[in-house]
């Protein structure tokens, strides 16, 4: 409450300055534009555009030729409208790979997949010896008052962490009941692990949960265990992960080591109990084979307008190709997003004014391996990153979808009509004033969720990490999401149109909103609708 009245407060000594997008734009965003594009895109022609790939090349040229229409700027560092991002695809070599554990004088090796699990995302050739905390949960969460490392030291050190995290089969518990909290996802135990200097995690099932064994939790990873990895040329210092099973485990404890009285003095006391096992460390083998350089591109154009700020509006054009012989078209994900930002600058070419910031148009490489090329882009900016005023990223716009999570697996949920879910940096209130005040013409059952700390995993989390207000635009979850089912014919067009003059009206009030948007650090609490997204 105390941040909205500052920011009323600071409406009324400052009042926002705003003017209505121009209607000329906006007929220039049609339902027949948004189809046409959609159709190129996830036409068989392009065999899914996977990336890097020859689809997605064709996409890369689809855009900026369109670009060049539209009249769209070059950037420096991306001639042709084109910023190169240099790759370097392999695969896992499980075979030469190993996890092995001494204790005392004795050592125990283990073979990857068997009792021990790794699904590495990157890095390189790596042999890494630590020693080894027990560290609860793995969480810093100073909103719940948890610290799993207090009075303990992670640098340098394997840290055996439980999955999930503390009570959580208790209503009352403070991590949010039996709802999972962020503090739950993997992605972010490792970021507090990077950030503490830890050599890596150890991840086990909590023993007293009645959580199947770990290895059936993986089943999505093992099942792409043999894909190729792409990561970044500059960027292959990939953290280790192991998931291990309860015999592995065993291998680091003392064997009177109550795993199970030891989680139950974490959950009940509601007290953190890190403990350095004593004469114990751990190796791990990595090995990648296969190795190779290569590259895709961002696609990069700009608008400008009166001064030397602008604002971003992107959306990725690449997909997940074919498997086992069938193309998987990508329509909604993320065609429609991609059509969006097309329309978008097709709608400003075609307005008759310049508004007061410039608008950069982004079309990003490899999302679906990892947000590569919106990481590319936000390490090496092709503008000044003070002078990024907001980011916007389109990313499923297309469909009449579920909010709920579980209809990524049930096709019986019904989809919300009319709905448009909009996250966004929860440091930034103006954000969702902004797009109130623009939905009050494209009448779209607006659900705005402010975020403090982005973990999903789409372009946007990179912009809001650099403290550059951000929103993600996004319709919901339905079963056709990555299956060859997103199909063009399965979009509603109408719904788009609106969503897309709607992201028009929103780019074009945050290129002329005065002041600009704070991205307001001392914001530490928000209110969101209390949506339940993954039940």
């Amino acid at each position: 409450m105390r941040h909205r009245l500052t920011l009323l407060l600071s409406l009324l000594l400052f009042p926002l300055v705003l003017s209505a997008a121009p209607k000329e734009g906006q007929r220039a965003i049609t339902e027949a534009s948004l189809r046409a594009h959609v159709e190129f895109l996830a036409s068989p022609e392009l065999g899914g555009r996977d990336d890097p790939g020859e689809g997605s090349r064709i996409a890369r040229r689809y855009l900026a030729t369109r670009f060049r229409e539209y009249g769209l700027q070059e950037l420096p560092g991306a001639p042709g409208y084109y910023q190169d991002v240099p790759l370097v695809v392999s695969r896992t070599d499980y075979e030469q790979s190993r996890m092995a554990v001494r204790k005392g004088e004795q050592t125990q090796e283990f073979v990857p997949n068997r009792e021990v699990f790794f699904f590495p995302r990157g890095g390189e050739d790596a042999d890494l010896t630590a020693p080894v905390l027990l560290a609860g949960y793995g969480i810093q969460a100073p909103e719940f008052g948890w610290d799993d490392f207090a009075g303990a030291d992670p640098a340098g050190k394997f840290l055996l962490i439980f999955n999930r995290e503390p009570q959580d089969t208790d209503t009352a518990s403070v991590f949010n009941g039996r709802k999972s909290t962020k503090y739950s996802n993997p992605q972010v135990k490792v970021r507090i692990a990077r950030e503490l200097g830890a050599a890596g995690l150890l991840i086990i099932q909590p023993p007293n949960n009645g959580l199947p064994p770990i290895e059936e939790t993986l089943d999505r990873h093992r099942r792409g265990m043999t894909d190729p990895i792409i990561q970044l040329a500059a960027e292959k210092d990939a953290f280790p992960v192991f998931y291990l099973k309860e015999s592995a485990a065993r291998a680091l404890l003392s064997e009177d080591f109550d795993l199970a009285a030891y989680q139950r003095g974490l959950d009940e006391n509601f007290r953190p109990d890190p403990r350095l096992l004593e004469a114990v460390d751990v190796t791990l083998k990595i090995r990648f084979k296969e190795v190779q350089e290569t590259g895709s591109a961002n696609v990069v154009g700009y608008y400008p307008g009166k001064t030397e700020e602008a604002v971003v509006l992107l959306a990725h054009h690449d997909h997940m190709g074919a498997k086992d012989g069938r193309i998987w078209y990508g329509a909604d994900d993320n065609a429609s997003g991609v059509a969006g930002l097309l329309a978008v600058a097709e709608a400003l070419a075609s307005a008759g004014q310049t508004p007061q910031r410039g608008v950069i148009f982004l079309s990003t490489a490899v999302e679906e391996d990892g947000t590569l090329g919106a990481l590319h882009f936000t390490r090496r900016l092709p503008f000044p990153a003070e002078k990024i005023v907001a980011a916007v990223n389109l990313d499923e716009i297309g469909r009449d979808a579920s909010t709920q999570f579980r209809a990524l697996q049930d096709s019986t949920i019904t989809p919300e009509p009319n709905s448009l879910m909009m996250f966004y940096s929860g440091q930034t209130p103006l954000l969702a004033d902004l797009a109130r005040r623009e939905n009050k013409d494209t009448g779209l059952n607006l659900i705005l969720e402010p975020v403090l700390h982005f973990s999903g995993s789409s372009d946007h989390i990179h912009f809001h990490d650099r403290q550059i207000p951000s929103v993600f635009l996004f319709t919901g979850f339905h079963a056709d999401y990555h299956t060859p089912q997103d199909i063009p014919e399965k979009l509603n067009y109408e719904k788009m149109t609106r969503i897309t003059r709607f992201t028009y009206g929103l780019i074009w009030n945050l290129a002329q909103a005065r002041p600009r948007p704070v991205f307001d650090t001392t914001i530490r609490e928000v209110q969101g609708t209390g949506r339940r997204y993954g039940s």
